[in-house]
């Protein structure tokens, strides 16, 4: 279940970026006091740290321990991500 919820979310954002729909994704640059902790960006994002694994996922890392990148990455938009999760049963 959490797979395909993550492969769906890569599948949104690879869509969204390739058909240039910019209005299904969020554009954040990860700043230097975000580098260690995908919850803050979750918070910034989202307006809750229980969404850093649609960070993590987005900026490419497997762990929570895993630095992010400092460069830019594409998030689902809110509603966007409520759509993944009720499709994907993905609610805790």
């Amino acid at each position: 279940m959490i797979n395909t919820y993550h492969n769906a979310i890569r599948d949104l954002i690879s869509l969204a970026v390739a058909k240039s729909k910019t209005g299904q994704i969020i554009r954040h640059t990860i700043g230097t006091d975000e580098i260690n902790d995908p919850t803050l960006v979750a918070y910034r994002t989202y307006g809750n740290r229980d969404d850093y694994d649609v960070v993590m996922v987005c900026a490419g890392t497997n762990a929570i321990w895993q630095p992010l990148p400092e460069r830019e990455i594409y998030l689902p938009t809110p509603s966007s991500l409520i759509f993944l999760k009720k499709t994907h049963g993905v609610f805790w």
